[in-house]
């Protein structure tokens, strides 16, 4: 639903931004699967809530109070970049400001690119609103007078509505020196909670967040994983592909270890001296997440994602025989299915290739920018949604 500029923005974003965003086998299609079941509209460039309001209600000032000589797209950017200095500057804001690192120019990942599908998942933005040009679009047809009927109402041909009816924004929000925070007021709450709790599942049923948001649980667990208390407000099938979900989650973390420690094998074969660093982490990863990897279920997970791919499944199966064997000293055996999936997935830029061109990526890796941890299915993007919900403060 972004265009190809957004997509682009996105992408340059993800690849400058924190560790982990990789995905050189295919591990991500997991994360992505299972997180957008549990958590539909959540993505790793959220930070605090009150964003889904901020951003329509930052566009529908930008279409209610044009600027001479500044078109709307150049409203919507000075509006952004006000955003920021009103919650980093003057709001004092210490964390989740989007930009907030140089607040006085415009990121190059805005808060309304990275929030876009949440206010779409969400049913905040209208179902025909399908881009953030049609958006645009419209909010540019409310700024120009149009025709009238005798009572003073608008004449047009067709929609100009971007967001489903809102909950009004605070009485200072149009004061671009006053100052903004992300606690929310009683009613902005309900209004997102409202949204929220009508998420469903492909099968038609709640998702995961929804009975959160039902159940106004504010689960509080420090570790950056799908905490246990979630199963007391899944249903059957959520709790089945909880377990499911966590299993892989360890599978992962032993299997990106295993790219590493295949990267720096074929480093020393190249004649490159390295830091055995990942083939002296497997052993550890063998003893904290080898028994989940171990059971984990990979016809069931099959199941849970229908359209994997055969080469990854072959990955999670060898993984899995190989955290079962419990021997790191094994992991150059599964070079073959790793490098498999790698050259399917990343063609040229395989690390893992048999080729010249793959020798001189290798030689350009960074192992500290190598993600070895359990994937997170965007938990911590969620317990802050949570605590900005049902927290104290």
């Amino acid at each position: 639903m972004l265009s190809r500029a957004d997509m682009r923005q996105a992408e340059r974003a993800l690849e400058s931004g924190d560790r982990g965003t990789r995905d050189e086998i295919g591990f991500l299609l997991i994360h992505q699967a299972f997180a957008d079941r549990f958590f539909p509209g959540t993505s790793v460039l959220h930070t605090r809530l009150r964003y889904a309001l901020f951003i329509p209600w930052l566009y529908q000032r930008a279409a209610d109070s044009p600027r001479r000589g500044r078109d709307l797209e150049a409203r919507i950017r000075d509006l952004l970049i006000e955003l920021v200095r009103r919650l980093k500057l003057i709001g004092k804001e210490p964390r989740g400001v989007i930009g907030g690192d140089k607040p006085d120019e415009l990121t190059a990942q805005p808060s309304d690119v990275s929030y876009w599908g949440a206010l779409r998942t969400w049913g905040i933005v209208l179902e025909d609103v399908t881009s953030r040009t049609e958006a645009r679009r419209r909010l540019q047809a409310q700024r120009s007078p149009g025709q009238r009927d005798e009572n003073g109402d608008r004449i047009d041909d067709g929609s100009i509505e971007v967001f489903r009816s809102l909950v009004a924004p605070p009485d200072d929000w149009d004061k671009s020196d006053g100052a903004l925070n992300f606690p929310m007021r009683p009613r902005e709450r309900e209004f997102l909670r409202g949204r929220l709790t009508q998420l469903l599942r492909s099968d038609g049923k709640p998702t995961l967040l929804a009975r959160l948001m039902e159940a106004r649980r504010c689960i509080h667990n420090d570790a950056f994983a799908l905490p246990k208390a979630l199963d007391a407000v899944a249903d059957e099938d959520d709790k089945r592909a909880l377990a499911v979900a966590r299993d892989a989650a360890s599978l992962t973390a032993i299997g990106r270890a295993v790219y590493g420690a295949l990267v720096e094998h074929l480093l020393a074969a190249d004649g490159i001296n390295i830091e055995p660093t990942f083939r002296n982490l497997l052993e550890e990863h063998l003893v904290d997440f080898g028994a989940e990897a171990g059971r984990c279920d990979i016809v069931e997970l099959q199941a849970f994602m229908p359209t994997m791919p055969k080469y990854v499944r072959e990955v999670l199966q060898q993984t899995k025989d190989f955290a079962r064997l419990g021997d790191p000293s094994q992991f150059a055996g599964l070079l073959t299915c790793y490098r498999e999936s790698e050259c399917r997935r990343k063609g040229q830029r395989a690390r893992l290739a048999n080729t010249h061109r793959a020798a001189l990526r290798r030689r350009d890796w960074d192992p500290l920018q190598h993600n070895t941890e359990r994937l997170h299915y965007r938990w911590g993007v969620v317990y802050d949604m949570l605590n900005d919900l049902f927290g104290e403060s």
